[in-house]
């Protein structure tokens, strides 16, 4: 099923028009997020980076829209207690060019099933492409994904599941879909956002939670070596929660260390 602009229906019986500027030019953006318990979690996070967002590219949209409650009843249509929710916002049919006409916003949503929790996750290094802090993917999630389905795509070629991307110094920045926690010793890092990293709400979630706990998470930019000698390593986003991988170009990673577990303890509980 699919709420397109309004109406649910069957996926099949969805349709967009070719003019549609999202499917033209990516002109959009998107959140991806979890239904669980019946509750967009993190809802008023992903709010808040998405209406930044539309503003930030001035794409209408009708703020009075009740989300969590469409998700909700996507999800009971779809007979599933726990669900991805994703949120597609385009410009709409506008034409084609830069410069586009005005036009009522295309918004559709969709709930699809959890994954299998994953019995290993892998993470591979890679040199190109890399994340543009002052790009609009490092600070929205832009429909145009190309970046990162070919960052995922080579990691894949090295028998990895994720990529590690860098900044354009050559910094660690985040992964192809997530952020990036790891541990060496007693101290738990993170890129700060400067690196291009995206400004993930479970990133987000994570840090506050720290912070009121009187815990301090390290975030800087940090080189290549920083990572290749961590401990552990853990990826965050709306959809896995936090995962600790299992390794890391290769090389064994640890994952059942104390503050691995906090770390994943504190997502599952921070709102």
């Amino acid at each position: 099923m699919i709420w397109l602009n309004g109406t649910i229906m069957a996926q099949a019986d969805a349709r967009i028009g070719p003019a549609d500027r999202g499917v033209l030019l990516g002109d959009g953006l998107f959140e991806t997020m979890r239904f669980e318990g019946g509750v967009l979690r993190r809802w008023n996070r992903h709010k808040a980076r998405l209406t930044d967002g539309l503003n930030t590219l001035a794409i209408a949209f009708d703020a009075a829209l009740d989300i969590p409650a469409i998700a909700a009843e996507l999800a009971r249509r779809e007979g599933l207690d726990a669900a991805i929710i994703r949120l597609t916002v385009t410009r709409g049919e506008g034409g084609r060019g830069l410069d586009p006409a005005e036009a009522p916003p295309t918004v559709m949503i969709t709930a699809s099933a959890l994954a299998e929790p994953s019995d290993g996750l892998r993470l591979a290094t890679i040199q190109a492409p890399r994340r543009a802090p002052l790009s609009l993917a490092a600070h929205f999630k832009i429909i145009g994904y190309g970046d990162n389905i070919l960052a995922r795509r080579l990691a894949r070629g090295q028998g990895a599941d994720m990529a590690v991307m860098l900044s354009p110094d050559g910094r660690i920045a985040c992964a192809d879909s997530a952020n990036l926690f790891w541990v060496t010793g007693r101290t738990v890092y993170t890129p700060s956002l400067d690196t291009g990293a995206l400004a993930g709400t479970t990133r987000a979630a994570i840090l506050d939670a720290f912070a009121s706990k009187g815990l301090h998470i390290e975030q800087d930019h940090f080189r290549q070596e920083s990572l290749a000698s961590a401990q552990a390593v853990i990826v965050t986003n709306a959809s896995i929660g936090a995962v600790a991988a299992t390794t890391l170009d290769g090389r064994p990673l640890e994952t059942g260390l104390p503050l691995v577990k906090l770390i994943c303890d504190i997502e599952r509980d921070a709102p």
